[in-house]
């Protein structure tokens, strides 16, 4: 579709970035017609409910994935946490890993001084 053609409530497009929009007859907030990402829209029909604000939306897969099962709602600030445990505990095991070597090395007495 052209950019400024006039499309009917319910289009959808594709935008560069993979993400899916569908136009709606009032965008939250605005009251006045727009576009929503497609996945906040079947979120919100999963919940039965309008998002809140403190919700984000994500995938469990592939972002092309519309189907109700391949969508998360979770509150902000979660995904980010548990990222970074992660991060954290993938750290804690390296330094785990380094600190044995060492030990054993201490152990066997093959440790140099310099």
């Amino acid at each position: 579709m052209a950019r400024g053609q006039q499309v009917d409530v319910g289009a959808t497009r594709v935008s560069q970035n993979g993400y899916h929009y569908t136009k709606v007859a009032v965008k939250p907030g605005t009251g006045k017609p727009g576009w929503r990402l497609t996945h906040h829209i079947v979120a919100e029909q999963k919940l039965g409910r309008p998002l809140r604000e403190d919700e984000r939306v994500s995938f469990k897969g592939k972002k092309s994935d519309l189907r109700p099962e391949n969508i998360i709602v979770s509150e902000k600030g979660q995904g980010s946490q548990r990222r970074r445990k992660a991060q954290l505990e993938a750290r804690i095991a390296e330094l785990q890993a380094e600190l044995d070597i060492i030990n054993a090395e201490l152990a066997g007495g093959r440790l140099v001084n310099h």
